[in-house]
């Protein structure tokens, strides 16, 4: 490996060391997630600290505003969730409840927006989080329909979590299991048929989660428009359409 295929290797290690378990750290502590020697790793801190992209919060270390500034300004996710916002406004004024906007990548459901109310059903949706795939209402619609190859080409990826237990959350409710391949392929085909996905009380026991996708003007599947409402509310007929209409307009606006 060249040096600076190793320098680039170790900032994004750096980098990724940081997330929403861990948003901020010691430098030992950064040193044991990224690999690096602790004397490493506080060489990177500093240099890291004079740019900006990353703050000392006492003896810790978290990402600094720049960092948050470059991403927001170059990432294609902004201008979707610009369109998306006046929708999802829509959308929880009405239910009061969570309404979430996310995204599929090779890593699962990335949740790029979430609005939530005093009172709402628990939630274990946070921004720029991570979210189950398999087992949620916007992972199960972000798969059924998305392209066929790129479906298949995920579940080859994450295979080995198919059939498996889905990585316990703080707060969530009894082990849930992932389904089977041949079960995820009737998860999704009745989810193509409904034109909605709806997941009960699999990441937190008394909610309901409801997810429709959002189409670009070619029609391709960008991201999934969802709520998380408690399991005893309004029946997922009486949801759908509203979120239905609310992706609507947000793929008009993606123009």
């Amino acid at each position: 490996m060249s040096g600076a295929d190793s320098t680039l290797d170790r900032l994004i290690r750096i980098l990724e060391a940081f997330d929403a378990e861990h948003p901020s750290l010691t430098t030992a502590e950064l040193a044991q997630r990224a690999g690096l020697p602790t004397a490493t790793a506080y060489r990177w801190v500093e240099r890291l600290r004079e740019s900006d992209l990353l703050e000392r919060d006492g003896g810790r270390v978290r990402p600094g505003l720049r960092l948050w500034e470059l991403a927001s300004r170059s990432a294609p996710s902004v201008s979707l969730r610009q369109a998306a916002m006046p929708f999802l406004d829509d959308v929880h004024a009405v239910l009061r409840q969570h309404v979430q906007l996310a995204v599929l990548d090779d890593e699962g459901v990335l949740v790029l927006e979430r609005l939530s109310a005093r009172g709402a059903v628990a939630n274990q949706a946070t921004v720029a989080g991570r979210l189950p795939t398999f087992t949620t209402s916007l992972g199960q619609v972000l798969l059924a329909f998305s392209a066929r190859p790129r479906v298949a080409a995920y579940v080859r990826a994450h295979a080995a979590e198919l059939g498996g237990p889905v990585p316990p959350t703080k707060g969530s409710a009894a082990p849930a299991v992932n389904p089977t391949e041949d079960e995820l392929r009737s998860i999704l085909a009745h989810v193509r048929s409904q034109g909605h996905a709806a997941v009960v009380g699999r990441i937190d026991a008394e909610a309901r989660g409801i997810a429709v996708p959002v189409r670009d003007g070619a029609g391709r599947t960008v991201a999934a428009l969802g709520v998380v409402v408690p399991r005893q509310m309004a029946a997922d007929a009486a949801i759908a359409p509203l979120l239905m209409t609310a992706a609507r307009g947000i793929g008009r606006s993606l123009g």
